[in-house]
């Protein structure tokens, strides 16, 4: 199957080799996407690098660059402006990439597995303390697709959900619960400060109550709240390869072990009783803070930095990826000083993801997690399905907060972004059954004639199409999973031009069908790879 990132590499191999032959220079050239596809299939501004080196203009620059035999599977490389290079590539290269999808439709847009890196992505990890909210939603999706990326660009990834089954919030629960069961028994009993006041626990009260159970209330519902975030993740497209017990880990002996390690580095001192790191040795931008209260008790920190520690040292991963959720700057920057003061700087990248508000009517709909007064992941995708609810939690940069709009998640129309992509696919199936019916064998399409596709809109999408698996790569590069549905919208929007413009199925012109069938059908297996990374089906009829 063609590879793209070889013939985006060929460029800038070849264009690093201009570079030296014509002006003795070692450089890296930047080879990139242009803004349009009218421009071409790719860009370079190195007639701009090489510009103070050569003392000529980046346009007399790019004429001298491009007067020679240009490389594999490149048709053109044109001057544009004032001295960048457009490159196109060959429409037979791309007519054998299209042939080669429909052969290998399973395999599209996936890299071998050559890259011997060992990934983990830590996502949504939030405290079993009641049902799951949108942010955690917005985390699921994120973070799976973010795992599945990686994967498809040809990294070996383990997923993890660090399960906070211990410290002060789970004790505040328990009490909660206990204060909830008690009541139920027309007793009176506070819920303590600080605690849940949401009404879910005493649904969950109710249920302990009458299933006669014998097991200690504050374990019942820890469990119960765990596997209830279990099957909502899972309905929601979202499993993971290891849930990894907070509880089990501080009774392991590997805290105490960070610990002694800190303090044997100086990296730790006392003050008012308490034991704190000391980050601004190591970073002038991160402040001091507390690993041992005053009173003995591990802060959360010390154990959150021992377990990434043990990510790295016990179980082997090169790179950890921690997605958290909104106002937890702070603690990125401690935790990455920490991995710097214990021997692992620069493995580990903390993202962000910002809050999520939902707009209904056009207002916010206002929430409060402790009140109870919040509308969960269930809820959720109850009213707008599992597809519409991940697509727009992904069609946002992760660090950008969302409007969430559920008005426009519901719609069954072209106005839905979500609705659009699966149209289209939804649509070249209904298409190809068609032209079955009418006597082509559409098994025979990965032999057409693809000479035969000389329209524009048909060019523009076989070019498209051909940027799929940069675009994955891009994905996992930039950690940035908006890049994919982007991708698939726009790439949507081409064919349902070409649609519009350009009949498929005509019994009169077969060769020609034949060729559009194949071009379609590579749009679709495009369209289905693409919402699989996604976590969003790709239906065969709407």
């Amino acid at each position: 199957m063609m590879n793209i990132f070889k013939t985006n590499r060929t460029i800038v191999d070849w264009l690093a080799g201009r570079a030296a032959e014509l002006y003795d220079v070692d450089v890296v050239p930047d080879v990139f996407e242009p803004e349009s596809l009218d421009f071409g299939d790719w860009t370079t501004n190195l007639p701009f690098q090489l510009a103070r080196v050569a003392r000529k203009s980046p346009a007399d620059i790019a004429t001298e660059i491009v007067d020679a035999e240009l490389p594999k599977n490149i048709s053109s490389a044109e001057v544009a402006g004032a001295g960048y290079i457009n490159f196109r590539i060959s429409k037979d290269a791309l007519a054998r990439m299209v042939l080669s999808i429909i052969s290998e439709p399973d395999r599209w847009g996936f890299s071998s597995p050559e890259k011997n890196v060992k990934i983990q992505v830590e996502f949504v990890s939030a405290n079993p303390t009641g049902p799951m909210n949108i942010v955690s939603a917005r985390a699921a999706a994120v973070g799976s697709t973010i795992a599945n990326a990686l994967r498809t660009a040809g990294y070996d990834v383990s997923t993890e959900f660090y399960l906070n089954d211990a410290g002060n919030q789970i004790r505040l629960l328990g009490e909660s619960f206990l204060a909830r069961i008690e009541q139920l028994r027309g007793k009176s009993a506070e819920i303590p400060e600080g605690g849940y006041f949401g009404e879910y626990l005493l649904d969950y009260a109710r249920e302990y109550l009458s299933s006669g159970v014998s097991e200690n209330p504050q374990e019942w519902i820890l469990k119960k709240i765990t596997s209830e975030q279990k099957s909502v993740l899972k309905k929601f497209n979202t499993e993971f390869d290891v849930w990894f017990s907070e509880r089990e880990f501080r009774s392991s002996g590997k805290v105490e072990e960070v610990l002694s390690r800190l303090r044997d580095g100086e990296h730790t001192y006392i003050k008012d009783g308490a034991e704190w790191f000391a980050a601004s040795k190591i970073a002038d931008d991160v402040e001091d803070f507390v690993l041992v209260k005053s009173d003995g008790e591990w802060a959360y920190g010390l154990v959150d930095i021992a377990y990434h520690i043990n990510k790295f040292e016990e179980r082997g991963f090169d790179i950890v990826y921690t997605i958290l959720g909104p106002d937890h700057h702070g603690h990125r920057a401690r935790l990455e000083t920490a991995m710097k003061a214990l021997g692992h700087p620069d493995k580990l990248k903390v993202l962000i993801l910002q809050q999520v508000n939902l707009i209904e009517n056009g207002e916010k709909i206002k929430m409060s997690k402790r009140a109870g007064k919040i509308i969960t992941m269930t809820e959720l995708i109850d009213d707008v399905g599992v597809d519409a609810a991940r697509y727009f939690f992904l069609a946002r940069k992760m660090e950008a907060h969302l409007d969430f709009d559920l008005d426009l998640a519901r719609k069954t129309s072209d106005e839905n972004p979500v609705y659009y992509i699966q149209y289209a696919y939804a649509r070249i199936r209904s298409i190809i059954e068609f032209a079955q019916n009418k006597g082509f064998d559409v098994d025979e399409i990965a032999q057409a004639d693809l000479s035969l596709l000389q329209h524009p809109e048909e060019h523009f999408l076989i070019r498209k199409i051909y940027k799929y698996p940069y675009t994955i790569e891009k994905t996992a590069r930039n950690l940035q999973p908006h890049i994919i549905p982007f991708y698939l919208y726009d790439l949507a929007k081409l064919f349902h031009d070409f649609y519009t413009k350009h009949r498929v199925v005509d019994e009169n012109e077969k060769g020609l069908s034949m060729a559009r069938l194949a071009l379609i059908d590579a749009v679709a297996i495009t369209i289905k790879n693409g919402l699989k990374i996604c976590g969003i089906s790709a239906p065969d009829k709407m």
